[in-house]
């Protein structure tokens, strides 16, 4: 009877094992049938002309995708433009015109947010030089232009001119409503901190003349030049400064031109 019972064991022992391997190679088997799939479904989609629409669709996608950088990069160029604006007595600023100003708190104005670096630049190069600036204007409303204008205008009728004399005088160096530089933001009189009358005088401080050789560094001209009064139709300012970038500023002061010569928009 003891020998019966061993036996039986021993005989469920074998098929324990046998169950076991049998089990395991079966698993071996699933996963060699599975990887084999895996490797001969890629290869089918290498191989299959559905790949080769798949890459052109991708490269159709980085192509879009160059497109629309090289459009926001030319529309970036195209918003840029407006430091070539010419503004003047022919040339009003379209009414629309609205300034992405900043204030400038050191000296209490306003200009354009695209030249406010440049502008603190050039003047923190000249402080340096031991000179000393004051901005006595910057951007300048409409409605400022205006009664600037009319003040002028005003102080001269009281001396005997007529209203249409004294607006001829007054527009030689105060521009009319809607053609001053200084409702673009682009524009800023700057002079020297000890003497801020804007006269001939200021023309021949430290600041003004160093300005003058060294604005277009930093993209700013000489607006209103000497004996370009014919050109620009105003008188000659040493302090009136507009930005235009880099690039033409150099070019306009090296060959001694105006913004409307350098334009091609001389009357």
């Amino acid at each position: 009877m003891r020998y019966t019972k061993e036996k039986r064991r021993r005989m469920r022992r074998r098929a324990m094992r046998r169950m076991f391997w049998r089990g395991t190679i079966s698993l071996f088997g699933i996963l060699i049938l599975l990887l084999t799939w895996n490797l001969t479904s890629c290869a089918l989609r290498f191989l299959s002309p559905q790949d080769d629409s798949r890459q052109e669709e991708i490269t159709d996608g980085k192509e879009d995708e160059r497109r629309e950088a090289f459009g926001k990069e030319s529309e970036k160029t195209a918003a840029d433009t407006h430091d070539l604006l010419l503004v003047n007595k022919t040339h009003p600023l379209d009414s629309g015109w609205k300034p992405d100003l900043i204030r400038l708190r050191e000296y209490g104005v306003e200009v354009d947010s695209s030249i406010a670096d440049h502008l603190k630049e050039m003047l923190s190069a000249g402080e340096k030089k031991g000179l000393s600036f004051w901005i006595a204007s910057a951007y300048r409303s409409t409605e400022r232009q205006r009664e600037l204008l009319d003040e002028d205008i005003e102080t001269l009728v009281h001396q005997g001119y007529s209203y249409s004399e004294a607006y001829e005088e007054v527009v030689k160096e105060t521009m009319p409503v809607g053609c001053s530089e200084h409702a673009t933001g682009l524009a800023v009189d700057i002079v020297s901190k000890d003497y801020q009358i804007l006269d001939e005088k200021q023309g021949r401080t430290d600041e003004i003349v160093w300005l003058q050789q060294n604005c277009s560094r930093y993209g700013f001209i000489l607006r209103y030049p000497k004996e370009k009064e014919d050109i620009t139709k105003v008188s000659y300012e040493s302090w009136h400064f507009r930005y235009v970038g880099v690039e033409a500023a150099e070019e306009i002061m090296s060959q001694g031109v105006t913004l409307e010569e350098y334009m091609g928009s001389v009357e």
